[in-house]
């Protein structure tokens, strides 16, 4: 096994575990084709302009797209390696995939809404930032409700998003001995968990802010310890990644 584990099935993107999927799934294929179409539908959301003040408009909002992208691409990363390191197919998986996917969905419409108010912020556009949370005509809402409810469509979806990948690497890790997981690639997908569950427990923080009655913009400020918390994580696990590969080379 630590024979196969170094010198076997290694991906240069991945060269700490070894891939057990294979050739592209089904499962697979119909994942790749939902982010498709959930970039399809960020996008589609803005009209097409007709003046060159409206192209201008569509060029100066470029960053909203970007940040919409990254953030769905982080996503279809994380359910990549997945797939990659385990090539699980049994039905529990295929039942979290379609969740997983169903919020992905979910999430594209409150992540590009989000993005375009942060981006409206930045620039002082006051007017549009009115627009965007003026209550209908007739209604009982407040601006702070609306922007709560925001809020909390962010944080619900994220929260749904890592916690159904959360679910799909343990759904690998309750298969660690079928899978045949050594001590390396066992802390590998323990480490997976926690970053996972870390951006579910701040998502969860943003929407305790919230039910306690906290402002929108102090919900949204705590997704900014989403960077320090994971490389703290992440630089820890490392070096403890790098003594388990040592040893499994002087083994």
């Amino acid at each position: 096994m630590i024979r196969e584990h170094l010198f076997h099935k290694r991906a240069a993107a991945d060269p700490l575990f070894r891939w057990r999927g294979g050739d592209i799934s089904r499962i697979e294929a119909l994942s790749d084709g939902v982010f498709a179409l959930t970039i399809t539908l960020i996008v589609v959301s803005s009209s097409v302009p007709a003046t060159t003040h409206e192209l201008w408009l569509l060029v100066r909002d470029i960053p909203v797209f970007l940040v919409s992208f990254a953030m769905l691409l982080m996503a279809w990363h994380y359910h990549h390696m997945f797939f990659r390191r385990y090539g699980l197919e049994d039905f529990l998986t295929m039942v979290l995939n379609g969740a997983f996917l169903f919020l992905v969905l979910f999430f594209a419409y409150p992540l590009k809404f989000l993005g375009t108010y942060l981006w409206r912020l930045v620039l002082r556009d006051g007017e549009a930032l009115s627009a965007m949370i003026v209550p209908p005509e007739g209604s009982t809402w407040t601006e702070s409700e609306l922007g709560t409810l925001m809020m909390v469509f962010y944080s619900v979806a994220i929260a749904g998003v890592f916690g159904v990948l959360a679910l799909l690497v343990l759904r690998a890790w309750c298969k660690r001995d079928e899978l045949e997981l050594d001590r390396l690639e066992r802390f590998l997908t323990l480490q997976s968990i926690g970053h996972h569950l870390l951006t579910v427990g701040v998502a969860l923080a943003s929407l305790g802010i919230l039910a306690f009655g906290g402002q929108p913009s102090y919900s949204g400020i705590v997704y900014f310890l989403l960077g320090p918390l994971h490389a703290a994580l992440g630089f820890g696990g490392a070096a403890r990644s790098e003594r388990l590969r040592q040893e499994l080379v002087d083994a």
